[in-house]
């Protein structure tokens, strides 16, 4: 089994400053059974496997997860992939009924890939038991569009969004776009945080003269649906754009539309004046590496790759990256960032539920979250009393941060979930990105995504 992480810093105790008290982790999660209304050591002597991306979400559970072993006597070993390596893997696990892995970290979009195949386990009847749920873990204390996003119910082989549909995850962590710069440079050329794409051509051809040395931007780009998720799909929104529409009753895509050309004229003519030449090897470990090098002065990704890089010492821009929303369509009236949300699920091959679960539970209860979260692992909290906690907040506005706390809040209150579910969505996306590489690479944009919407359609 591949136990793998970065920055070898997973088997140190977290110590969170609460109210000017140092409290290690330990004495966090000790109250997840304090009072506890189940028996936490019912399935003691289980041996299961978690499965997630190398990540610092990853990282934050597991620093703690001495703490649930001998909560409950249960051994979790973790398996933490790169990035397209870990999704591949994730298909052939789940598709292939393997039960070697019991929980897995995963995204609403690629769930949808998986529930009409009955390769997740739905997730509500162990909720709603009160033998294996604790009284005060507490559901409904993630945020609504969270809890929304994750339930659904499948149909006739299709996913089929809707309160009436089964839960399918329990949210992790969970991310919005945004646009990280660097304000120390842009403030010293003279340069205003660009809010359109044509500003932004024109404020990376100033960056080029003014700071040779450096990229003016950095974004994914790899041929994978993940350099989709991020800046393309929440910029493309603001032009119009729907990966998804129905016509005369029917299910059909939107990326031939005018909307559609016109976004992808103006994104690949930005790819083309901002970013590397990298760009299609990029995926999100080069755009935090980009930020923490110093190299690139802006990004527009998962909006805590700046908080990461902001923690004094930890980079070469520490301090100096700030925070806005995502840029627009020039003449739109305001921006749109997608959101994902990093989730556990259960395989529905494993033979290990219960203990499964009692690990999920753990994982996203409200201790082990808190704990994540100032130990500056979980940036993105999904809990809403993790937000609420004086020690989050203190730690979170604090001056190298800089605007990280209000421009969140910004953006989340427009944040939506920007793809259409549907089952096929990591074979659509994945065609959009090869698309997007092979303009960028000189093909023509409207011939170019007429194909595209004609493979897309073949699927259908």
């Amino acid at each position: 089994m591949r136990r793998t992480t970065r920055g070898g810093n997973l088997k140190r105790g977290l110590k969170l400053v609460l109210g000017g008290a140092v409290i290690t982790a330990a004495a966090l999660v000790a109250g997840v059974a304090g009072a506890a209304s189940i028996d936490w050591k019912q399935f003691q002597g289980t041996s299961i496997t978690w499965a997630y991306d190398i990540h610092p979400y990853a990282d934050a559970v597991v620093a703690q997860l001495p703490e649930f072993e001998k909560l409950t006597g249960i051994k979790v070993t973790p398996e933490l992939y790169p990035d397209d390596a870990y999704w591949s893997k994730l298909t052939i696990q789940l598709t292939t009924k393997s039960p070697a892995w019991d929980v897995i970290g995963i995204g609403i979009q690629p769930a949808w890939d998986l529930t009409p195949g009955g390769s997740l386990e739905p997730l509500d009847g162990y909720i709603k038991n009160p033998k294996l749920t604790d009284s005060d873990y507490d559901y409904g204390d993630f945020f609504p569009a969270l809890r929304k996003a994750l339930t659904w119910k499948n149909k006739d082989g299709q996913v089929v969004a809707g309160d009436d549909g089964q839960i399918w995850a329990i949210p992790h962590g969970f991310e919005n776009i945004q646009l990280m710069y660097r304000k120390d440079i842009l403030a010293k050329d003279g340069l205003k945080v660009p809010e359109t794409l044509p500003e932004m051509i024109a404020t990376c051809t100033a960056l080029k003269k003014a700071e040779p040395g450096v990229t003016p931007l950095v974004v994914r780009g790899v041929r994978f649906w993940s350099s989709i998720h991020t800046a393309a799909i929440s910029i493309a929104k603001s032009y119009g754009v729907s990966d998804f529409v129905v016509k005369d009753g029917k299910l059909d895509t939107g990326l031939d539309s005018p909307q559609s050309v016109a976004f992808h004229t103006d994104y690949v003519a930005m790819i083309k004046a901002c970013a590397p030449s990298s760009f299609a090897n990029d995926n999100w470990y080069q755009v935090v590496d980009g930020l923490s090098s110093g190299r690139a002065v802006m990004a527009i990704d998962s909006n805590m790759f700046g908080f990461w890089n902001d923690v004094p010492g930890k980079a070469a821009a520490s301090g100096q990256i700030a925070f806005a929303p995502p840029p627009r369509a020039p003449g739109a009236k305001s921006f749109d960032s997608n959101i994902w949300i990093w989730s556990l699920a259960m395989n529905a091959a494993s033979q290990k539920k219960g203990a499964a679960w009692l690990f999920m539970q753990w994982a996203t209860s409200k201790e082990v979250d808190l704990a994540g979260a100032v130990a500056g692992k979980l940036v993105n909290s999904p809990r809403a009393s993790t937000w609420d906690n004086k020690a989050w907040i203190d730690y979170a506005t604090k001056a190298e941060f800089n605007n990280f706390v209000p421009t969140f809040k910004t953006v989340q209150a427009q944040a939506a979930l920007a793809f259409t579910p549907r089952y096929g969505f990591g074979e659509a996306m994945n065609a959009w990105a090869v698309s997007m590489q092979q303009m960028v690479n000189g093909a023509p944009v409207e011939p170019t995504l007429k194909a595209l919407a004609e493979q897309i359609r073949g699927s259908l």
